[in-house]
């Protein structure tokens, strides 16, 4: 995760089935780059090109048809299935956008078929509208194939607008492995193994990046010696890590093509399976080559505890060839279909499409807590959009030039997390890929970061990153500081508890807007039947006023309050109220809906 910590150009040269190109793909000759810029002040700053903008609008509407299964697969003894159908009108133009819509129906008749079966006939749904879940019949689905047209025509019969549809099966395993799989309705993630009973479980994970010579001093102490550099070390088992709340663990490989030594790592693996502790598993040194990815993947197969597979890590940032993610991906599918993909992007905005095509799971690592967004002092150059690199890249934060900025120093996580979601509808992306966050939980003294995050600031960038639709948290990196790890800990233990991964993962997501107070609060719910999740965050170093926040309740009141993390509201009706906001102050509620 660190910029250039460490040089890996031409370490991959010389293996068969590498997808490399040298030197980085835009540079001059010569060049250093991170994002594709320049950052050493003997070179000069150039366009770095990648920069992804919004689609063009020639003044009308255009109506995107996009319609895909909730689940990205689903298993041949399954008989229900449903489609998620986004039917957004936006500026004529866009990627993936259909031209002609006039705004006069509010409905179009959806039609789902091929040459073999229909699955739907004439249903209506809104126009305008996303996140709308059609049912359909799998066990005729796939009497039809895999394949499907769709059509959507206009309740006036005027305007008819078409698409296409794949529904992916696969057997059931019978090898003890698990399954994982994304709900394309709210960007969850649901696993199925012996550590489940066979049924799916939805999962939010949230846990660190952890460094391999911790774990494998854990493991296996007679060979392996306690780390030095450790910035805690309380934790003295996984067992006590599970214990502290975390439910993912993301060890970092060491390095060079064995990546993890197979023995330690599979009494890791065993550990993991009896916790249901879920491994994220790293192949940054070696996702480019496919041959290493044939040879780690089958040992993996038969452990519970295996939840995704992640491989570029800032690809972006070191400018990895720009087809090196895809070639990984469709690798890893070929052996594994039962498990996403993930990747993180270092970078504001460079070649997104390109590098997020190799993934199901996009992660993102913006550091705030730097020491200048505008003049590296690592580097000892200027920081902007073509030149120079800073730790977080085209970061605001203290930036006067951007007066937006002036008073919150978490915005750019907030903008990142937004951006990335943004990016995919520019591109006409058909399902929408969920982001996940990566906090910044450590400190580099002889870098671009100028502290540790205080247990505030911890909580505080990750819940933010929850609000803007992060479906995950992995911070980097474990062991971490104790104060931390502390809060962490709570926050962690909140999460990922049943109630509220529940709501997180199967209820209806809202970001909401104070009819009183500062704006700047930020908040958001969910609401699953007759409960609401709500999280408020007000993410300055200086205190407020009164805030007050209308709840999407359809006008009922909310009652029995419970505060899980951080300060208490109280309620009148259906909005809730704080009569003062503290600095950085977070609260995570609870509450029951009236009227049902």
């Amino acid at each position: 995760m660190f910029a250039k910590a460490v040089v890996l150009a031409g370490v991959l040269l010389g293996f068969a089935n590498v997808a490399r190109c040298e030197p980085p793909f835009n540079n001059p000759p010569g060049v250093d780059v991170w994002c594709g810029k320049a950052y050493r002040e003997t070179d000069s700053s150039f366009d770095p090109g990648g920069w992804l903008e919004p689609p063009s609008s020639n003044g009308t509407l255009g109506l995107m048809l996009n319609v895909v299964p909730r689940y990205n697969f689903y298993l041949d003894m399954e008989l229900e299935g449903s489609f998620v159908v986004d039917t957004r009108a936006v500026g004529s133009g866009s990627s993936g956008y259909l031209d002609g819509y006039n705004g006069s129906s509010t409905n179009l008749l959806l039609t789902v078929w091929n040459a073999n079966v229909t699955l739907l006939s004439n249903v209506s749904v809104s126009v305008n509208a996303s996140g709308i879940e059609v049912p359909f019949d799998l066990n005729l689905a796939r009497t039809g194939g895999e394949s499907f047209q769709v059509e959507g025509r206009s309740s006036h019969g005027g305007q008819t607008y078409i698409s296409t549809v794949s529904i992916t099966w696969l057997p059931e395993r019978d090898d003890g492995g698990s399954m994982a799989r994304l709900d394309r309705l709210n960007g969850g993630i649901h696993i199925s193994s012996s550590m489940t009973s066979g049924n799916w479980k939805s999962i939010f994970p949230v846990g660190f990046y952890t460094r391999w010579d911790w774990i494998s001093w854990l493991i296996d102490p007679e060979n392996n010696p306690e780390p030095d550099n450790l910035a805690s070390n309380e934790t003295k088992s996984l067992q006590e890590f599970k214990e502290q709340g975390y439910n993912l663990v993301h060890p970092v490989p060491p390095g060079g093509w064995e990546s993890f030594n197979d023995t330690v790592f599979e009494k890791f693996l065993t550990i993991c399976d009896e916790l249901e502790l879920y491994v994220m598993y790293d192949m940054r040194h070696t996702y480019l080559n496919l041959s290493s990815i044939s040879t780690q993947l089958p040992r993996l197969q038969s452990h519970p505890s295996l939840l995704l597979y992640y491989t570029g890590d800032e690809p972006d940032g070191w400018t990895d060839p720009l087809n090196g993610t895809i070639l990984a991906y469709n690798r890893i599918r070929e052996i594994d279909p039962y498990h996403p993909v993930s990747l993180v992007l270092n970078c504001y905005n460079f070649y997104f499409e390109e590098y997020t095509s190799g993934a199901d799971i996009i992660l993102e690592d913006t550091y705030p807590l730097i020491k200048s967004s505008t003049f590296s002092t690592v580097y000892n150059t200027v920081c902007n959009q073509t030149y120079g690199d800073c730790g977080c890249d085209f970061c605001h934060v203290n930036n006067t030039a951007y007066p937006e900025f002036e008073g919150l120093p978490f915005k750019d996580v907030v903008d990142r997390t937004d951006n990335f979601y943004q990016f995919q509808r520019w591109i006409g992306q058909k399902e929408t890929k969920p982001v996940w966050g990566v906090p910044q939980w450590f400190y580099d003294a002889d870098s671009f970061w100028s502290r540790w995050a205080t247990k505030e600031e911890a909580v505080v960038m990750a819940l933010l990153r929850v609000n803007h639709g992060a479906m995950g948290v992995v911070g980097w990196i474990f062991p971490t500081s104790p104060e931390i790890q502390a809060a962490t800990t709570e926050m962690a233990g909140v999460l990922t508890s049943e109630d509220v991964t529940r709501l997180l993962t199967e209820g209806t997501g809202k970001h909401l807007t104070p009819s009183y107070g500062a704006d700047d609060i930020d908040a958001a719910a969910w609401v699953w039947e007759d409960e609401i999740l709500v999280i408020a965050i007000w993410p300055k170093y200086t205190s407020g006023g009164r805030v007050c926040i209308p709840l999407p309740t359809e006008g009922k009141d909310v009652s029995d309050i419970e505060v899980l993390l951080g300060v208490a509201w109280s309620a009148d009706g259906g909005t809730l109220c704080r009569e003062e906001i503290q600095p950085l102050e977070v609260s995570v509620l609870r509450a029951k809906i009236g009227g049902y």
